[in-house]
C-alpha cells in the first residue's frame, strides 16, 4: 500500500507552502495519519535511528501515538528490559522503530553483508544542484532558483532520502559500497546535516514528530527483520551504561564531554551547540545540549526523558542512556538502567550525597547493575579539594554498604573542564586512579549474563505452509540464558513434555550452538503443542513454576497509588497473564534503606516488596540470577499504561 502526498494535495487535504524555501516534507504527516485511519493500522514500522537527531534520541522502540497521531515526549511509556507494552486504546497506534540502536555505519555494513541492491541515488552520480543555506539542493520542478543562485553540475550522492524540497546532497566520488563505507567512517557532518527542514529551528524535528511526522522508505523495508540491538560488521564489545544522579549534577554535560573528547561529535552538531550557547549568553559551550534535545529540556536546563547516545573507541562501542535527575521522572531512570551493564552515579562535590543519589543507587542495586562508577563532579568548584572528595566517598560507602553492588569505583572529575574524564587531571595530583574513559573501556562484563541456566521463551511459532518447508515447525525467540545445542534434551513448559533439539536456525543458516542474547528458531525431534508464552528449558535445570510471585516493585503511576486488591495485566518474558496484588509487605525508605511495614499503598516512585497472584503459572528465576526471566511489568488494564516494574525475589 502506498499513500501519496500528491493525492492528498489533489484532494485538498493539504496545501503546499509558497515561497522560495517552501518544503513539502511536513505534508507527509497528514497523508500518513489519513492512511492509518483509513486502514485501521495498529502500528507503522519505521527505520528511524536514535543517532540521527537529538529528538530521535528520545524515541522508544514502541513509540505511542494518541488518537490525534501526536507524540508526547514527556509522557512516553517506560520500556524496561525487553518487555514492550503494545496495548492501546481505540484510535491510538504505535510507531515501531526496530533499528533504533543502529548507527549509519551499522546500516551500510549490513547492506554490504547481505548484498542488498540500492537505488543509484545513494551512490555518486552527476546532477545539477544549487547551493542554499549550506545545503546542495537538486534542481527539480519543486525547487525555485533564487536571484544570485546558479545551478552547477556536480558529482554528488545522497546520504539520506526525503522530499526533494528539503533533502540535500553531498559532494562525493563514492561509487560503490566500499567507498561509501570509507566515506561514512571519515565523515565529519551528521547524516541529516543536509536536511534543510531540520535547520528551520533548533526543535524542528521535535515539532514535526509531535504533530505526527513519520516516513518509511525503501531501505527501511529491507532491514526490518534484523535484531534490534545488533552490532553489525564488527567484533568490538558493546557496553551499555546509564548516568544517574540528582538535578544539575552534570550528567548531560559529562556525556557531552565524553563524546567531545573522544571526537565522537560531528562538526555540525558542535556548531549548533556553540550557536545555541552563544544565543543564550552562556560563558562556555554547553555540552549538555548534545543530549538535552527537547524544547522543554533546553528551556529549563534539565533532562526530562532518557536520551540514547552512541560513541566508540578502538576498544569498545558504547550505548549511553542519559537519564533524568528529577524525582518525578524516576521511571525514566529505571527505563534507561534496566538494560545497562554499568551505572555512572554523579555527585555534586558542593552538595555531597543527596536523596536522589541514594534513590538512584538503590535502583541500580535493585536492577542488578554490577558495576557502578561514582563520579564526584564539579571538583573545580571546591578548589580540587582531596578532603571534600574523601568525605563524599566515605559517606557514599556508608550508605552503599547495605546495597548489593559487587564493584564500585570512585573518580573525582570536572565534566565541564574535562578533568579525569578522558585525560588525567593536572589539578588533582593526589588522585592515583584511572580516568573515567579507561574504566569504561576495561571493565569486565563477560560474567554479567547467565550462561548456566538455559531459558528460551517462545515468541512465535514459524509454520511456513509452503512446498519447500512443508513439514517445518520452528519455535522462534530470544535466548534468555544458558546455551542450547542440537541434541540437547529439553523440557517444554507448561506441558512438561520432553524432546531433543533437532536444529537451531538463523537467517544465516544453522548453528552448532546458541546462547544469550541470540535470536533463533529451534526445531525439535518430535511434535509438541508449544505456543507463544511457553518456555524451553533443560530437563535437569528448570526454573521456578508458580502462580504466587514475590517481587520488589517500583511504582510509576502518578494518577493513583498501588493498593492491595488492585488488578493488572502482567507481562513476563513473552507471557501475558492477569495479576492481582495480594499484599504490600513493606515499603523501602530510599534514604535510610529501612523497611516501612504496615503500609497500605505505594505512591509515585515508591519501592516495596509485593506479593502478586497471577492467573496462570509463570516460569521464572530470581532476578538476582537472571535479569530477563526475573523481571516483569504491570500494565493498567483500563488506561494501558505501564504502571510498575518488578524484580522477582
Amino acid at each position: 500500500m502506498v499513500a501519496s502526498v500528491e493525492e492528498s494535495i489533489r484532494k485538498g487535504r493539504v496545501v503546499e507552502e509558497k515561497g522560495p524555501n517552501a518544503s513539502r516534507n511536513g505534508l507527509q504527516t497528514v497523508t500518513l495519519l489519513d492512511a492509518i485511519e483509513e486502514h485501521g493500522f495498529d502500528a507503522a514500522l519505521g527505520g528511524a535511528r536514535r543517532d540521527e537527531e537529538k529528538a530521535r534520541a528520545k524515541e522508544r522502540f514502541f513509540s505511542h501515538r494518541d488518537d490525534f497521531g501526536q507524540w508526547d515526549p514527556k509522557n512516553q511509556r517506560p520500556e524496561l528490559w525487553n518487555l514492550f507494552n503494545g496495548r492501546k486504546n481505540p484510535g491510538e497506534h504505535f510507531r515501531v522503530f526496530p533499528l533504533s540502536n543502529w548507527t549509519e555505519m551499522d546500516i551500510w555494513m549490513y547492506i554490504k553483508r547481505e548484498g542488498i541492491v540500492l537505488p543509484h541515488i545513494y551512490f555518486s552520480h552527476e546532477r545539477d544542484v544549487i547551493a542554499r543555506g549550506g545545503t546542495l539542493l537538486a534542481v527539480t520542478d519543486f525547487i525555485q532558483v533564487q536571484d544570485g543562485e546558479q545551478a552547477e553540475r556536480k558529482t554528488v550522492r545522497f546520504r539520506t532520502i526525503g522530499d526533494a524540497t528539503c533533502t540535500g546532497a553531498v559532494e562525493s566520488t563514492a561509487a560503490d559500497l566500499d567507498a561509501v563505507i570509507a566515506e561514512v567512517a571519515a565523515a565529519r557532518q551528521t547524516e541529516r546535516g543536509t536536511r534543510a527542514d531540520d535547520k528551520r529551528s533548533e526543535t524542528a524535528m521535535e515539532d514535526r514528530k509531535r504533530a505526527g511526522y513519520f516516513l518509511i522508505n525503501f531501505r527501511t523495508l529491507k532491514l526490518l527483520h534484523m535484531e534490534t540491538t545488533t552490532t553489525v560488521g564488527t567484533d568490538i564489545e558493546l557496553l551499555r551504561f546509564t548516568t544517574a544522579g540528582s538535578v544539575d549534577d552534570g550528567k548531560s554535560t559529562l556525556i557531552g564531554r565524553l563524546m567531545y573528547d573522544t571526537k565522537s561529535i560531528f562538526e555540525d552538531q558542535l556548531e549548533a551547540v556553540e550557536r545555541v550557547s552563544r544565543n543564550r549568553g552562556d560563558g562556555h559551550v554547553d555540552l549538555a545540549l548534545l543530549t538535552d534535545g527537547l524544547r522543554a529540556e533546553r528551556e529549563q536546563g534539565i533532562t526530562i526523558d532518557v536520551a540514547y547516545r552512541y560513541f566508540a573507541t578502538p576498544r569498545r562501542k558504547f550505548i549511553i542512556a542519559d537519564t533524568p535527575g528529577h524525582i518525578q521522572y524516576t521511571r525514566n531512570m529505571v527505563t534507561g538502567a534496566s538494560t545497562a551493564n554499568l551505572a555512572i552515579i554523579l555527585v555534586d562535590a558542593r552538595k555531597g550525597v543527596v536523596e536522589q543519589t541514594c534513590r538512584h543507587s538503590f535502583i541500580a542495586s535493585l536492577l542488578r547493575i554490577q558495576h557502578v562508577i561514582v563520579c564526584i563532579n564539579k571538583m573545580d568548584l571546591v578548589d580540587w579539594s582531596e578532603q571534600v572528595y574523601n568525605d563524599i566517598v566515605r559517606t557514599y560507602k556508608d550508605f552503599a554498604s547495605r546495597l548489593d553492588i559487587p564493584q564500585m569505583t570512585f573518580i573525582p572529575i570536572s565534566a565541564l573542564l574535562g578533568d579525569n574524564v578522558v585525560e588525567k587531571s593536572p589539578n588533582m595530583p593526589w588522585y592515583g586512579g584511572s580516568t573515567l574513559l579507561y574504566n569504561l573501556e576495561t571493565v569486565y562484563i563477560g560474567s554479567d549474563a547467565n550462561h548456566v541456566d538455559a531459558r528460551f521463551p517462545v515468541q512465535y511459532v514459524i509454520r511456513p505452509h509452503s512446498n519447500e518447508w512443508h513439514d517445518f515447525r520452528g519455535y522462534a525467540g530470544r535466548i534468555a540464558g544458558g546455551v542450547f545445542k542440537p541434541g540437547d534434551e529439553i523440557l517444554a513448559l507448561p506441558s512438561g513434555f520432553e524432546a531433543k533439539i533437532k536444529a537451531i536456525h538463523t537467517a544465516d543458516g544453522e548453528l552448532d550452538e546458541a546462547f544469550h542474547p541470540m535470536s533463533v528458531a529451534i526445531t525439535l525431534d518430535r511434535e509438541i503443542d508449544i505456543s507463544r508464552g511457553d518456555m524451553l528449558v533443560k530437563t535437569r535445570n528448570q526454573p521456578h513454576i508458580s502462580q504466587d510471585i514475590d517481587c520488589m516493585l517500583c511504582w510509576f503511576s502518578e494518577k493513583k497509588p498501588l493498593t492491595a486488591g488492585a488488578k493488572f495485566i502482567l507481562r513476563h518474558t513473552t507471557k501475558e497473564v492477569k495479576a492481582v496484588v495480594r499484599e504490600i509487605q513493606y515499603a523501602v525508605d530510599v534514604n535510610t534503606l529501612h523497611k516501612q511495614e504496615g503500609v497500605d499503598s505505594l505512591q509515585l516512585n515508591g519501592i516495596g516488596r509485593v506479593h502478586l497472584r497471577v492467573s496462570a503459572p509463570l516460569f521464572f528465576d530470581s532476578y538476582r540470577r537472571n535479569r530477563i526471566t526475573g523481571s516483569l511489568i504491570l500494565v493498567d488494564p483500563f488506561t494501558n499504561e505501564t504502571v510498575a516494574a518488578g524484580m522477582i525475589r
